[in-house]
């Protein structure tokens, strides 16, 4: 075989050496590592709605049992007594009256309209009321007397005094009529009452009366 010129050889290690460097920068691509990707930035999850709830409105208040009060009066179906009821929550107090001289204080409860009184001398009252009237019978003295009596408004009503010496009832109707007794031991008829400011004369002496709302216990 011929032996190679020098400029020959020379070419061929020029041609490898170029190849030699491509093939590296080929490979050191291949191999370089991937730019490191940012962090992910956590989207923050959006708060979950609350319901705006509007507060449920506060119950009207109510008055309780024991604050009802309501008071009836009137006569007795012949005419031969007056009567006042007053009743409040579950107890009821009646007064009936000739003005004279005949009178009976009665307690005793109220329960679903129904009325059943009694006084201490053994009077007693049964009774049906509805919102305007009251209707039944009173026993006074052994002889029994029906009645029919209407809601009545201030100044009418039913009213008490009591002093050392007496106890003094009143029925004041809706005309402003009164009927009462005084009742010393001697039972009278009772003096006047101003029903506007609860007041009376007696012996000469001022004497305040209380209006009856029925939870009054004698």
């Amino acid at each position: 075989m011929g032996q190679r010129s020098p400029l020959v050889t020379l070419a061929a290690a020029a041609v490898g050496l170029v190849a030699l460097l491509v093939v590296n920068s080929t490979q050191t691509g291949t191999l370089a590592s991937p730019p490191a990707a940012a962090p992910a930035t956590a989207t923050p999850s959006p708060s979950p709605e609350v319901p705006q709830t509007t507060p449920p409105p506060s119950p009207t208040a109510t008055p309780s049992r024991q604050q009802v009060v309501a008071v009836f009066t009137g006569r007795t179906t012949g005419g031969e007594a007056t009567l006042a009821i007053a009743v409040k929550g579950g107890r009821a107090v009646a007064y009936v009256c000739d003005g004279r001289s005949v009178e009976a204080w009665l307690t005793g409860t109220h329960d679903g309209g129904r009325l059943a009184l009694r006084s201490k001398s053994g009077e007693r009252l049964s009774a049906t009321q509805s919102a305007e009237a009251v209707t039944g019978t009173v026993t006074v003295r052994g002889r029994q007397l029906s009645f029919t009596i209407d809601k009545a408004d201030p100044p009418a009503g039913l009213y008490r005094a009591r002093t050392s010496r007496n106890t003094i009832g009143w029925i004041v109707l809706p005309d402003g009529s009164q009927v009462g007794v005084d009742n010393d031991g001697t039972p009278a008829p009772a003096p006047p009452l101003d029903a506007a400011s609860g007041t009376a004369t007696v012996g000469g002496a001022p004497v305040t009366a209380t209006s009856i709302t029925g939870d009054e216990t004698f």
